[in-house]
């Protein structure tokens, strides 16, 4: 048993031994390297310096964002597969437009209940102007200086941040030459960016038209109402600041208004609503992620201009304010571009649908009939006696915005009796010169005789050059008034008539 035991244990001894030694090739063994510390402290060093630099240039990135209002919000891209706003669409979409607001007479029922609409009957107006502009306000201006020197000042803050003592390292100089460089390269970038998003929309509504009597919801008396819009639009159609307005005169003559200002600020849009009387104001923030999406009143007219446009058929779902502020969906649906007729000319229209849904769950509908150049037809809202129409007298070609209203006379002055009266005035004067003119100059006779002799007898090819020939040889003599040759010896063709 001893020697099995002995045996057991060399065996064991042998083989612990054999583990402890190690081939000398196989491994390399290195000696400690007394400089650890600094290497790490290297690369914590260059860890650091790459951590700066992003947040350097993304500084920089967000604050000229902010410079020219170019949050994250919505892409069209992803709403249209095309889209391109060029300068030569914003100045299809950009003109002005003046519609009649009209009231229709919902009062009468048929035996079946259904309502029967009279004629509109105008009771006001409203115009809309939608005006491409410069985006650059005067205190954002900045020149190349200004640009340079403020790169220099987030350089020289990233390179204090990572070492308080200056360090006149090679490898720390040719950091700092990339990290300037780099801000260069995105400095370069966003100013070509922003250059080419320079130009935005600013929008003007304004609508004024009278009441009689009230509905069920608000009461009113004999006056006028309307609404007013102010808004700045960037070429996505983001809503950049908005001042919207209504008011009405209510059951006892009083003022009443509502508004409600929108402004986009970094990283959120603020909202204040203030209305009277009761003198009340409401302020509200909404962050982009709720708002990312949203479409302004006066950025919706030139969202459907566009749809109607480039002749969209589909339907796109974005966001909107009430009037009190809260937010709501927003969903436009367009059947795409179909014949009809205004004004006795037939042309192609486009119908646009849209859903204002509340959080309560109310929906407002409304549909606007507008021409595949953008110019509004009508426009009319679920529920509401009170329509948007183009003046029917209204001279419409091709269905293109004359930059003035131009009226059918044809239609309209026979109703007009100041212009009736002055027509029939200028009629009886002009009857009276003409009589006068014969019967004082019998000679005017004779002439015409030998004029249609001489065609009768000679009988031209050419009636209009015989008459011009015949008729201007009667003309007095011309002579030259001045020299015939002027200062640079070119002849002139300053003449008169001779007595």
């Amino acid at each position: 048993m001893e020697s099995n035991k002995a045996t057991f244990e060399e065996a064991i001894l042998s083989y612990l031994k054999g583990q402890e030694l190690w081939p000398e090739d196989d491994f390399e063994v290195k000696p400690p390297d007394d400089n650890a510390e600094e290497n790490v402290e290297e690369l914590i060093k260059e860890l650091v310096m790459k951590v700066n630099k992003r947040i350097a240039c993304k500084d920089r990135y967000e604050n000229l964002k902010q410079l020219h209002n170019q949050y994250p919000l919505f892409d069209l891209n992803d709403y249209f597969s095309d889209f391109c706003m060029d300068e030569e669409l914003m100045e299809k979409l950009s003109f002005r437009e003046t519609l009649l607001i009209s009231e229709l007479d919902a009062t009468s029922a048929g035996a079946s209940g259904s309502r029967q609409e009279s004629e509109p009957t105008p009771v006001g107006g409203l115009c809309l102007h939608v005006e491409v502009v410069d985006a650059y306000m005067p205190d954002q201006r900045m020149n190349n200086v200004d640009m340079d020197r403020e790169i220099f000042q987030i350089y020289k803050r990233a390179k204090q941040a990572l070492r308080a003592e200056k360090l006149e390292d090679y490898a720390d100089d040719k950091m700092d030459e990339e990290l300037r460089r780099t801000l260069l390269d995105y400095e370069s970038f966003l100013r070509n960016e922003t250059k080419a998003n320079v130009k935005k929309f600013a929008v003007h509504l304004s609508s004024q038209f009278s009441i009689e009597g009230g509905g069920k919801q608000v009461k009113v008396a004999d006056g006028n109402a309307g609404s007013r819009i102010t808004a700045w639009v960037d070429r996505n159609f983001h809503t950049l600041e908005e001042k919207r307005t209504e008011y009405f005169t209510d059951e006892e003559g009083q003022f009443n208004e509502k508004s409600l200002y929108v402004a986009l600020q970094k990283n959120k849009y603020y909202l204040r609503t203030t209305s009277s009387p009761p003198d009340i104001q409401e302020r509200k923030y909404y962050g982009l992620g709720k708002t990312h999406d949203f479409v302004g009143e006066g950025a919706s007219f030139i969202l459907m201009r566009y749809l109607a446009v480039t002749r969209y058929t589909g339907s796109l779902e974005l966001s909107t304010t009430y009037i009190n502020g809260d937010m709501c969906r927003n969903i436009y649906e367009c059947t795409g571009p179909k014949m009809g007729s205004v004004n006795d000319k037939n042309m192609e229209v486009c119908k646009i649908y849209r859903y204002i849904i509340e959080k309560c769950g109310i929906e407002h509908h409304c549909v606007t009939v507008l021409t595949v150049h953008g110019q509004i037809i009508s426009q009319e809202w679920e529920g509401c006696n009170f329509i948007l129409n183009i003046n029917p007298v209204q001279y419409v070609d091709d269905g293109k915005p004359c930059p003035y209203d131009r009226l059918i006379l044809e239609k309209t002055w026979i109703d007009d009796m100041e212009l009736l009266s002055k027509y029939l005035d200028c009629k009886t004067e002009a009857e009276l010169k003409m009589k006068t003119y014969s019967a004082d100059h019998p000679e005017m006779k004779d002439i015409l005789a030998d004029y249609l002799n001489n065609i009768l007898l000679l009988k031209p090819e050419n009636i209009l050059t015989f008459t011009m020939d015949f008729f201007e040889s009667l003309c007095p003599i011309k002579i030259a008034r001045m020299g015939y040759m002027d200062q640079d010896n070119r002849p002139t063709n300053d003449y008169y008539r001779m007595p």
